[in-house]
């Protein structure tokens, strides 16, 4: 009898289960190809940072963008911290001045905001507040019956102040009654406000004959929402809530925070019970680069460090073992780190 050529079921299962096979081997190699391709392009701009910095260096005697130093806005402002921050020269003081934001000093060099972006950030910084005068503080003042220091932290001074131009369609938040980056960490940009995923290490009024060694010194980094500054926590995985603590636990003992049961926010959730602190298999596949992070050093050069090797150029002395730590044990991460003398990695 005449009988139809074919493939019967069990040779297309067989096929099937053989692509299947493949694709699950290609497959992560496709993945690692792309990230590998995001991270080149986040080196590149970590690497244009770094230069514009050295620009800004040689236009202006070898010292970095200064601080806040007007006394009435110092004493304002630290009277709204309180007594959890330093006085003066507190990073949250400067940072609410739109003017003395870095990627607003260093606009005129990188010529692009774009170069403040990073392709494989999961949450990000930027522009929320924008103040439309020169005069910010003077503004903000007029307005503090409306913002208010307990008004849904809105009062802060680490508001994300910005000057009108790099908030999108929000060119005053006080009249518009609105944020520029509404949904500040979470990747929203629906206003096409100023977005940034790589960010700058505090170094105000830092002249280059004070730094024991430029090469070494990190002064941008890949950045998530806190993106002025860093500790190893933010430095090393910069998408996680410092390793697992809430955003208000940023200059607090990282096992202080590990042992609280903090949400975490608008980072990504970690478990709150210090495992992410104790097991570096946990936060690993939390690494933003294939392990690791773009890194920009005071003498202009870039380059990717393994997450881990972060966590242990900064330690003060070799890592203990941390299995039994309690929440009020001594953080030997964060000593010669952060936030006295800079970060130094080797």
């Amino acid at each position: 009898m005449w009988r139809k050529k074919g493939f019967t079921l069990i040779e297309l299962l067989v096929v099937i289960a053989i692509i299947g096979i493949l694709a699950a081997m290609v497959f992560p190699v496709f993945a690692r190809a792309r990230e590998s391709a995001r991270k080149a392009v986040c080196l590149s701009n970590v690497k244009n940072i770094a230069l514009a910095i050295q620009m800004y260096l040689a236009d202006n005697n070898d010292t970095l963008p200064p601080q806040e130093h007007r006394q009435d806005v110092i004493s304002y402002w630290s009277a709204k911290i309180g007594d959890d921050y330093p006085t003066g020269d507190d990073w949250c003081v400067t940072q609410s001045n739109p003017y003395l934001r870095w990627p607003v000093i260093l606009d005129e060099y990188v010529k692009n905001r774009d170069v403040w972006r990073c392709p494989s950030a999961k949450v990000q910084a930027g522009a929320s507040w924008i103040i439309p005068v020169q005069d910010w503080h003077s503004y903000m003042l007029t307005w503090d019956a409306v913002w208010g220091p307990d008004t849904d932290g809105v009062g802060q001074p680490c508001m994300w102040s910005y000057p009108a131009g790099w908030g999108g369609d929000v060119t005053d938040s006080f009249l518009q009654d609105r944020l520029a980056m509404s949904d500040l960490g979470q990747g929203s940009n629906a206003e096409k406000a100023f977005a940034q995923t790589i960010g700058t290490m505090a170094a105000w009024d830092l002249k280059l004959a004070e730094v024991a060694d430029t090469v070494h010194r990190v002064i941008c980094m890949d950045a998530g929402v806190q993106a002025e500054d860093a500790n190893v926590g933010t430095l090393a995985y910069p998408d996680l809530c410092q390793l697992e603590c809430s955003s208000s636990c940023g200059w607090s003992d990282w096992v202080a925070c590990a042992e609280s049961a903090a949400d975490c926010g608008l980072y990504i959730q970690a478990p709150n019970n210090g495992s992410f602190l104790r097991d570096p298999n946990l936060r690993k596949p939390y690494a933003r680069h294939l392990g690791g992070v773009n890194l920009g050093f005071l003498d202009g050069h870039a380059s990717w460090m393994n997450s881990e090797a972060v966590i242990t150029a900064c330690a003060a002395d070799d890592l203990p073992d941390i299995s039994s730590w309690g929440p009020t044990q001594a953080n030997p991460y964060t000593e010669d780190c952060y936030p006295t003398d800079g970060v130094y990695l080797y």
